[in-house]
């Protein structure tokens, strides 16, 4: 009589997609909160509080500004501190500030909690959730980045119409009350069980390890597997071109995440009604999350476009879809610029969260791979304050936003012929590395210790 077959062993899931799970719920609640959800309450504290589109808007720039200085921070920490920890510390904090938020009277309250958001929380949740996800991924490292980081429009998909019928029906101010509730109960718990900085951490090694990027990911982009670094790229001319590029990219999410609702709607001056798209505030917001949920589409799709076809794929639609943007938001008042800045936009913002650590790994590898991003993350997030503070300001000068959206245009073309210029200068840089027999790194990143010479 045969033998019976014997069961095969049930195949695990890979730890590094729980991470990534960890990454998607912190990127669905506390940066979905601050990022994507606050230009829905714009016209509304504007109004009650009294103050100008550029008052409110300067909000928004001093939480990037500060958020610039804290990614710096934030990069090198996640290289030495427990991610658990950064990331209990940024979802505890969303939730205090979003309570503090509903207490507001003056123009120095909202100034004030944005400083403490932008140090912790803007600067603590894509960076966090980007580098970490990285470290657990050598092949599928795009598409793992960009789960976790979709995590943005799958939050804004549920949180955007349902904070539009509370600010509706209740007021802005329970609004925030109910957002820090749900920061606190739906991201903490998998934060504090998931999130470790490494695979060794688990005694466990990068998803791929022993394969290349090429057997299974068919991007023409060459791994890099020689060490380049922080104090190599700081004096390289090609990664200040890179950087060129993500601070034009920062320049277009400044100002048009923080002002596409007003435009949209309406907003009070001083006592003066200015309609912009003369849409409800409800249609507004629907619309929004239809650019949330292509976010979450795009997010995905870029980041297997760059592990399939590679770095120049992903910038060049990335850059097409931020030009159309810009177009279409110049016409508020149909029924269909909306709705195509919404979707096009849904595919441009990306290059703002996913392209960052991406680019970074791919064009220089992982030696230093939190310092590196969080660099990156810093000056786009510099141009994001520009962005914002700038687009404010120019719609006190002129009132209406179309000369934001020039500005949205010109800075969509920068970005996209700065990021195709630093691609082959990285490849440059990584051949002179090699060529100067700069040491090779591990599957985690770590140089590799070169063999002790041989006795004559």
């Amino acid at each position: 009589m045969a033998e019976s077959a014997q069961p095969k062993a049930k195949k695990k899931i890979f730890y590094g997609w729980f991470v990534v799970a960890g990454g998607f719920l912190l990127m669905a609640t506390c940066y979905t909160i601050f990022v994507n959800c606050i230009p829905l309450f714009q016209a509304h504290v504007v109004s009650e509080l009294g103050i100008g589109m550029g008052a409110f808007n300067l909000g928004v720039m001093l939480c990037t500004a500060v958020a610039i200085f804290a990614s710096l921070l934030f990069g090198a920490l996640i290289d030495k501190v427990s991610s658990r920890l950064l990331g209990a510390i940024t979802v505890a904090t969303t939730s205090v500030v979003l309570v503090l938020f509903s207490f507001i009277t003056e123009a120095w309250h909202l100034y004030a909690l944005c400083v403490v958001a932008g140090f912790v929380v803007v600067a603590g949740t894509r960076l966090l959730a980007s580098v970490v996800v990285a470290n657990w991924f050598t092949v599928r490292r795009g598409l793992a980045v960009a789960i976790a980081l979709s995590g943005s429009g799958f939050g804004g998909v549920i949180l955007s119409p349902l904070v539009s019928n509370i600010i509706v029906g209740w007021g802005w101010r329970p609004a925030f009350m109910v957002l820090a509730v749900i920061a606190a109960i739906a991201a903490l718990p998998i934060i504090l069980t998931t999130f470790y900085n490494r695979p060794a951490d688990k005694g466990l090694e990068p998803y791929g390890t022993g394969m290349t990027e090429t057997e299974k990911d068919k991007s023409s982009d060459t791994p890099v597997t020689v060490s380049v670094g922080w104090k190599v790229l700081r004096k390289n001319g090609g990664f200040w071109i890179l950087i060129i590029g993500f601070i034009a990219m920062g320049i277009v999410n400044g100002a048009v995440i923080t002002n596409s609702i007003t435009n949209m709607t309406s907003v009070t001056l001083e006592g003066q009604e200015i309609i912009t798209g003369g849409h409800d505030a409800i249609w507004a917001g629907y619309v929004w999350s239809l650019y949330l949920g292509v976010v979450i589409v795009a997010k995905i799709s870029l980041g297997a476009i760059y592990d399939r076809y590679g770095l120049r794929a992903g910038t060049l639609l990335g850059t097409a879809t931020c030009i159309i943007a810009a177009i279409a938001l110049c016409f508020p008042a149909t029924f269909f610029g909306p709705i195509i800045a919404a979707v096009a936009f849904g595919f441009g913002t990306c290059m703002g969260t996913v392209s960052p650590p991406i680019h970074a790994v791919k064009q220089y590898g992982k030696k230093d791979l939190g310092m590196v991003t969080g660099f990156i993350t810093a000056l786009e997030l510099f141009g994001v304050a520009i962005g914002a503070l700038v687009s404010g300001v120019l719609f006190d000068m002129f009132l209406t936003f179309i000369p934001a959206w020039i500005m949205v245009l010109v800075a969509s073309v920068v970005m996209g012929i700065c990021l195709m210029a630093a691609i082959p200068a990285a490849s440059r840089l990584v051949e002179k590395r090699i060529a100067a027999g700069a040491p090779m790194l591990d599957a985690e990143g770590f140089e590799i210790a070169a063999p002790p010479p041989l006795d004559s």
